[in-house]
């Protein structure tokens, strides 16, 4: 049985929206979709898992959102399969200061920042260059699911200057941050998942 793994955005959960309707979406498929404690773990912890769980259930799929999509981006230094990053975070630190911090969860603000800024450096932006050169691994086809009306990250059209080599973009209106049309990618979805 074919494995896809969903990465939940950040406030939410492994039992996320989206990650109940892959499994509606895709009943042949086993979905699965861990919880990540996004504040108390460094993105390299995150990551770390991610791994383990990509090796663990023979992932042939990583689906992410927003914070999701940024791990998810991210997980293609070691992940090799098809990917898609829904309306994920490109600028992490800035959006760490605008959204997160301002909700009060974090209690280690600055070194949570600091964390974010090594990892992007070491990580996200590592991936950014691989795809711009031209030298992004055929096997990971790259796919991103774009709102024209993300009331939380705005217009989405850097992102794509920083990782110009996708398979498939998706702009959608009236979905929002939340990508409310998700189910309308089930035929996009079913495309790119290696059965």
């Amino acid at each position: 049985m074919t494995t896809l793994m969903y990465i939940h955005g950040y406030g939410s959960t492994g039992n996320a929206t989206k990650g109940q309707l892959l499994k509606k979406m895709f009943p042949e498929c086993r979905i699965v979709s861990p919880t990540f404690d996004y504040d108390h773990s460094t993105p390299w912890q995150i990551q770390e898992q991610i791994r383990k769980t990509v090796e663990e259930e023979n992932v042939a799929m990583i689906v992410g959102s927003s914070f999701g999509g940024y791990q998810t981006l991210c997980a293609t230094a070691f992940f090799h399969g098809p990917v898609w990053a829904i309306n994920p975070v490109h600028e992490m630190v800035p959006t760490i200061r605008r959204v997160i911090l301002q909700r009060g969860a974090i209690h280690s603000e600055e070194l949570f920042v600091d964390m974010y800024k090594d990892f992007d450096s070491k990580v996200f932006q590592r991936q950014s260059e691989l795809n711009k050169s031209g030298q992004w691994p055929a096997d990971t086809p790259l796919s991103f699911a774009l709102s024209t009306d993300d009331e939380l990250l705005g217009d989405h059209t850097p992102l794509l200057s920083l990782f110009p080599n996708t398979n498939r973009v998706v702009w959608k209106d009236n979905s929002g941050h939340r990508f409310l049309r998700f189910e309308e990618l089930q035929s996009e979805l079913s495309a790119t998942i290696v059965r």
